[in-house]
């Protein structure tokens, strides 16, 4: 149980976000984890997993107000050190369209009593494609933060 409770917040904190807004913010989107997260483990020693799952967002703050963001990663955590593998998302909104890619990524896990407390990630995407409204995007790498806020429910911020 204590594996699984571990694994649970180390996954949603893999991707997710930060929850104050400056001058430089991009985008803050309030998420949900959609379906299961797949928490595997890789069997060469304790505490290591592979950590993967999709999540949804509605965009409340910055150029991204309004759109949608869906999303998938895969990380690989040691206990309550993760890096991430692979991520990859769609911003949609009725005048305009992007796509991010992850290019480095890095999250954490805080216990306390036993049970994870703060679950949080950084790291850079690439714009690999943007268009309308989110066009001055295209071919930019920005920062991303990430905070679990509650039971499946997570922050995402992109900021410069």
């Amino acid at each position: 149980m204590y594996f699984s409770r571990t694994a649970s917040a180390a996954c949603v904190g893999m991707g997710l976000c930060l929850g104050t807004a400056s001058a430089d913010t991009i985008a803050r989107y309030d998420c949900t984890i959609v379906g299961t997260m797949g928490l595997e483990p890789i069997g060469d020693r304790p505490g290591h997993m592979l950590v993967s799952f999709q999540y949804s967002c509605i965009g409340t703050d910055g150029l991204m107000k309004g759109a949608t963001y869906t999303a998938n990663v895969a990380s690989e955590w040691e206990n309550q050190k993760g890096r991430y593998l692979y991520g990859a998302g769609i911003h949609r909104s009725t005048d305009g369209y992007a796509v991010a890619v992850l290019s480095e990524g890095a999250g954490s896990v805080v216990m306390k009593d036993g049970t994870p407390a703060i679950s949080e990630a950084t790291g850079k995407v690439v714009f690999r494609l943007a268009s309308g409204r989110f066009a001055e995007l295209a071919g930019r790498t920005v920062n991303f933060t990430a905070r679990l806020v509650g039971p499946g429910h997570l922050v995402y911020e992109l900021a410069d």
